[in-house]
């Protein structure tokens, strides 16, 4: 519970300071396409390494399942329901004003259940912060940016932004406090739904940057690489 309480907080001003970015500089730094970069290693790194081995324990053969069903739910949510601003510039997905906002905390919410049921397996916790914290940066950053670009106002932005923050700690604690007592089979089918947004998150959001544009795009895969190679260590430590 502590555990969960910290990390909360630590994503709500990671949040923050992506959402501050925009507002402070109009044009994006490399230092934010190197965090993509990197958030893309850690989350493709937690699902392969950490989440789906852990799942397999507790539900063996049958993960296959939740895994399809958690990056189906992304996919047709963000792609056919309610799609959200993703990192890059020109992206033909993007959105606007208060439909962005919807489809980036329904988002943030399913990746605050990954977080809450990963609490729930002591080792596998910190791990599956690491890679929601990494990846909250440039979501909370596409955000604010999209707003930016809008004429928003100072105040909307810092609201929208405060309410977003929050939508990962809302999905977190709900998933803690609903399942906390629950069995082993049920957190296995948790955190491999869980991998599945997690997939979806680096292979659909943030991998593609790693290679969009041409320049420093070795610079980025280096970062990307170093993602795994963090989470791979952290295995390793286990």
């Amino acid at each position: 519970m502590n555990n969960l309480i910290i990390y909360s907080l630590c994503i709500i001003f990671v949040a923050w300071v992506g959402g501050a970015i925009p507002i402070f500089f109009r044009k994006k730094l490399l230092v934010i396409q190197l965090f993509i970069g990197f958030g893309a290693g850690i989350l493709l790194g937690a699902a392969f390494l950490h989440m789906i081995p852990d799942a397999a324990e507790y539900i063996g053969a049958s993960l296959g399942v939740p895994i399809l069903l958690g990056f189906l739910t992304l996919y047709l949510f963000e792609k056919f329901l309610m799609t959200h601003p993703c990192p890059a510039e020109g992206c033909e997905y993007h959105k606007v004003g208060f439909s962005a906002f919807i489809g980036l905390s329904f988002h943030s919410f399913v990746t605050g259940l990954a977080l809450g049921s990963g609490i729930l397996v002591p080792h596998l916790g910190f791990v599956v912060f690491l890679a929601v914290l990494l990846h909250k940066l440039p979501a909370s950053l596409s955000l604010s940016s999209l707003l930016v670009k809008e004429n928003y106002s100072n105040k909307s932005i810092a609201l929208t932004i405060l309410l977003f923050s929050f939508m990962v700690p809302l999905g977190a604690f709900i998933t803690f406090f609903l399942f906390k007592n629950t069995s082993y089979l049920t957190i296995g089918y948790l955190i491999a739904f869980s991998a599945g947004t997690f997939l979806h998150v680096a292979a659909d959001d943030l991998i593609p940057e790693v290679h969009r544009h041409f320049k420093f795009r070795k610079v980025r895969l280096f970062v990307f690489l170093l993602g795994i190679i963090v989470i791979w260590i952290v295995k390793f430590l286990e």
